[in-house]
């Protein structure tokens, strides 16, 4: 089982379009927000769903503690951040284009041009406003560390997770694990640190 984006390769930086925020001449801007693409092969036997995840493990636990030079230390304690989540995928989806996932609007939540699953809430959610579908990288511009950004793609030995679209993470991956028959990732890596650009 494998899975890889036409955007990027394994270890490389992500498309500025595939991002949330941007450095354009030094200077912070919002970006297109294009979904990579992504295409995922060679499913174990038995797979009955899919469920798709963009993940960023490199989320700072505390924004205000920075060191001498400003910036939030690369050791500092990390956690996850949810960037895109999808289950319920059909076996015979075999991949999604670039943007398909970033169709709608801020007021009513991006969703797939062909709906593929449940899209779940992701992580820029709060209690004013709520993001559905991809939202890209945006990590902070004084973070010292480059933040991977793993999408991962699980085969399922089940058809659904009887799951409602509220579910986040947590409970995603909790009711998921003891019926996943197969995994695969691709990592990008993205900044906005104008020390720590290509």
């Amino acid at each position: 089982m494998r899975i890889i984006s036409h955007d990027f390769s394994h270890g490389e930086w992500i498309p500025s379009e595939c991002a949330y925020g941007r450095l354009i001449e030094g200077n912070f801007a919002l970006s297109d927000n294009l979904n990579p693409h992504l295409q995922w092969e060679n499913l174990p036997q038995g797979t009955k769903s899919l469920v798709l995840a963009c993940i960023d493990p490199d989320v700072p636990t505390d924004r205000q503690a920075l060191n001498a030079d400003g910036e939030i230390p690369a050791e500092q304690p990390r956690r996850d951040f949810v960037h895109w989540l999808v289950w319920d995928i059909a076996p015979s989806v075999i991949g999604v284009q670039k943007g398909e996932a970033s169709e709608g609007d801020e007021k009513s939540g991006k969703r797939f041009a062909r709906p593929i699953g449940v899209e779940a809430i992701n992580d820029y959610s709060s209690a004013d406003e709520i993001h559905r579908g991809y939202d890209g990288p945006c990590p902070p511009g004084f973070d010292a560390r480059l933040h991977g950004y793993e999408f991962r793609i699980y085969a399922l030995d089940i058809e659904t997770l009887d799951l409602p679209d509220t579910a986040r993470w947590s409970e995603v991956s909790v009711k998921m694990a003891p019926h996943v028959i197969g995994m695969a990732s691709i990592q990008g890596i993205y900044s906005l640190n104008p020390r720590l650009q290509k």
